[in-house]
């Protein structure tokens, strides 16, 4: 994704040029018309692209959770780049997982699964989550409960969960994640990433 690459590098070269105090009040100037336009949008109307999330078109609610994610995502990296700890808020932190979270049904169609295999993933700490998804005939499908057999599972802190989804978690923090099961299964959940390109950790 060099294109990508190659774009933000241009943004962060031309915002050097630009003074905090105005880049704050361009974010508060953007901030109330970007929420009105979501606002407007029919969130439910399948018409939306999330490459991470599959190549068909998605519901828009999930194009706005992805919108919702990027600007949290930054704002934990300004955090850390300040020297302070991730803002972990569940108000804000529970969503952006939510939506994050639909980059692993797309990803685990790469794996052959019996209808009723379940792959458990477990949040722990200011946000908790337990996701089961189950395979079917239709292919990988978040449920309540769990199918027949639990064929993979991962433990994640909220760090992360976050941190890993978004390639933001270096391999020594991986190396320290739970997962046992299946290893096809598991390595594309360790590899799963809910960003656009590919991971420079996978």
């Amino acid at each position: 994704m060099t294109w990508l690459d190659d774009l933000q590098a241009e943004w962060v070269r031309a915002a050097r040029r630009i003074s905090p105090r105005l880049v704050t009040e361009l974010l508060d100037w953007t901030g109330p018309r970007v929420a009105e336009m979501l606002r407007r949008q029919d969130p439910r109307a399948r018409t939306a692209q999330v490459s991470w999330a599959g190549t068909s078109p998605v519901p828009v609610w999930l194009d706005q959770a992805r919108e919702l994610s990027e600007q949290w995502i930054h704002r934990q990296q300004l955090v850390q780049a300040l020297g302070r700890r991730s803002d972990l808020r569940p108000d804000l932190a529970g969503p952006v997982l939510d939506g994050l979270r639909w980059a692993y049904p797309y990803r685990l169609k790469q794996c052959s699964a019996r209808p009723g295999d379940t792959v458990t993933i477990a949040i722990s700490g200011p946000v908790t989550r337990t996701w089961q998804l189950v395979a079917t005939a239709a292919g990988w499908e978040y449920h309540d409960e769990p199918g027949a057999r639990v064929v993979a599972r991962l433990s994640l802190t909220t760090e992360q969960a976050w941190r890993l989804l978004t390639n933001n978690l270096p391999a020594a923090g991986q190396s320290r994640l739970t997962a046992s099961g299946d290893n096809a299964m598991t390595g594309i959940l360790l590899r799963t990433r809910a960003i656009i390109g590919s991971p420079k950790w996978a």
